[in-house]
């Protein structure tokens, strides 16, 4: 097996922790900027572009496959979709009245990385 010295004498100076969690990504898609740059005072429409570059992340339990994850996250994607929605508009009137799972599908591209480590120094807090 090659050796990386730079990466060997990070991980060997520096604790690096795995952590027991997996990262959901929720990149937008075109449904949902529609809805966005519908909302009433709405002055410059955003663009797809520019709501993919820095999206939500979440930690979720870790899983040992996608489906786990996705039948996880039909039972807590509530609140997920709520907090998007209110980050661009606080009354809940303007939001779809049916927030299913498979809205939140239509209007998120979820990407799961199951490989999260923590290089941070201190306690992390909530």
């Amino acid at each position: 097996m090659e050796s990386f010295p730079a990466i060997d004498a990070v991980v060997c100076k520096e604790k690096m922790d795995s952590i027991n969690r997996q990262v959901a990504v929720l990149k937008p898609k075109n449904p949902y900027i529609h809805w966005i740059n519908s909302l009433p005072g709405t002055v410059d429409p955003v663009s797809i572009d520019e709501l993919q570059t820095d999206c939500t992340a979440i930690l979720l339990p870790h899983f040992d496959t996608e489906e786990e994850t996705i039948t996880y996250l039909k039972k807590i994607f509530s609140p997920i979709f709520q907090y998007e929605l209110y980050g661009w508009h606080t009354d809940e009137k303007a939001w779809p009245r049916k927030r299913t799972f498979r809205l939140f599908q239509e209007w998120f591209k979820l990407e799961f990385h199951t490989e999260v480590s923590d290089f941070g120094k201190g306690p992390y807090y909530h």
